[in-house]
């Protein structure tokens, strides 16, 4: 999950190249204009031709339908605009965006097709999480390990130095860890024994600590309870977690009613979402300023920010309770969710994928650039038959039953992994 509450990947890359003397002054210009970005929302141009026309690429790279080299894909995992997928050999290939070394792979050239990432090892990969400009993966030893950006203490190794390489958690334990999430600048996993522990940046109280203080090193979330958590999701300044009692609790930022509790008013410990019932949640994704979640009946409901329809709920309306997505139908949907900066996608149970929300970029997958408000089935290579999805800033990227992949949207530092930077508005095939 992304989404840079503070800096997103390309403001922050900017900041990389700048001198110390001019970094103070840029980081106050990127936030005084991410501070106005819904204000000027309504003046941002849209469709794919024009986010063409900002990378500078030429030529298009039609679908090919022909399997990948090498052992299908069992799992993906899009960050700000790079790109991180496991095969089923349990090897871990990333692409896209690499000014943070968010790629792992000992450099900073970004890359426009998968490359691996061979340290510690080549296999032995579990499952992968992006975040903005910060990547985390556990192996499957039970061990964890981050790199990329790490001024906040997102990675969890203390200390403030990125790191290019991935680099080992070893607080509160080296192994045991059981699932990990990458918001914008923090980070939080669950171990084995089913604790919570969360660190990075926490200005919004996002790590559920009972403070604001940011965090270099893994700290115990132990509200309601220290065990007993089952999942966990990092937004762009907000968390949302079940438990094994299949309640749902979020906290951190609440500007926009992205913690589902019936106010505005942030939370640096987690509280409770009760609507519509208290227990039987089964899955939540939190996208930028918004949330959404499967209920244990198939049911789906979003809520926060809505402004470009992301909550797919037939209008641009906020919410700071959970409201029912009813289209196309009330229930069917299934656990797989994705979250990008302004837009959501979803399978349903039939195998079938659909996404709503900004469409600026061509993130949606379904020709075009205009905006939906109301979830719009990807049809491209074929209606069902995907399995999983996953998304970026303002791209995405989805496995199919038999194992290819395939991406779409903005393409500008390669994420779609296609081999150039032509944005794509349907999905196509990685191949390499």
């Amino acid at each position: 999950m992304i989404w840079g509450g503070t800096l997103n990947s390309r403001a922050r890359r900017a900041l990389r190249a700048a001198s110390a003397a001019a970094r103070v002054m840029a980081v106050v210009a990127v936030t005084v204009a991410m501070a106005a970005a819904p204000a000027l929302a309504a003046q941002r141009p849209g469709g794919p031709a024009a986010s063409h026309a900002r990378t500078g690429a030429t030529g298009q790279q039609t679908a090919t339908g022909r399997m990948s080299p090498g052992a299908p894909w069992a799992h993906i995992a899009a960050g700000g605009d790079a790109t991180c997928g496991i095969r089923t050999d349990a090897t871990l290939w990333c692409w896209g965006d690499n000014g943070w070394d968010q790629l792992g792979l000992g450099s900073h050239t970004d890359q426009d097709r998968p490359r691996q990432v061979t340290t510690p090892a080549a296999g032995g990969w579990a499952s992968i999480t992006a975040g903005t400009t910060h990547t985390c993966a556990t192996r499957t030893d039970g061990t964890l390990w981050c790199w990329g950006a790490n001024d906040s203490g997102q990675l969890g190794i203390g200390g403030g130095t990125d790191q290019d390489r991935p680099r080992q958690v070893t607080t509160p334990a080296a192994g045991g860890w059981a699932s990990v999430t990458a918001g914008g600048e923090d980070t939080c996993a669950t171990r084995t024994d089913g604790t919570l522990w969360c660190w990075g940046f926490n200005w919004e109280g996002q790590l559920g600590i009972g403070d604001e203080l940011s965090q270099g090193r893994p700290r115990q979330v132990t509200t309601p309870a220290r065990g007993g958590w089952a999942s966990i999701t990092a937004g762009g300044d907000h968390t949302c977690a079940t438990r094994t009692d299949s309640t749902l609790w979020c906290w951190g930022i609440n500007g926009n009613g992205q913690l589902g509790i019936g106010n505005h008013t942030d939370h640096d410990r987690p509280r409770q979402v009760t609507t519509p019932a208290a227990a039987g949640w089964a899955s939540v994704t939190a996208g930028g300023q918004d949330t959404c979640a499967t209920r244990t009946g198939g049911t789906r409901w979003c809520w926060g920010w809505g402004y470009y329809g992301q909550l797919g709920i037939g209008n641009h309306k906020g919410q700071c309770h959970p409201q029912q997505v009813t289209t196309p139908a009330a229930g069917g949907w299934a656990s797989v969710t994705a979250a990008g900066l302004y837009y959501t996608c979803a399978t349903r149970t039939g195998g079938t994928l659909w996404c709503w929300g900004s469409n600026y970029s061509g993130e949606l997958g379904i020709g075009g650039g205009t905006d939906q408000e109301l979830p719009r089935q990807v049809t491209t290579p074929a209606a069902g038959g995907w399995a999983g999805v996953t998304a970026g800033y303002d791209h995405t990227c989805a496995t199919r039953t038999g194992g290819t992949l395939w991406c779409w949207g903005y393409n500008g530092n390669g994420e779609l992994g296609l081999g150039n930077h032509t944005d794509q508005d349907r999905p196509r095939q990685v191949t390499g």
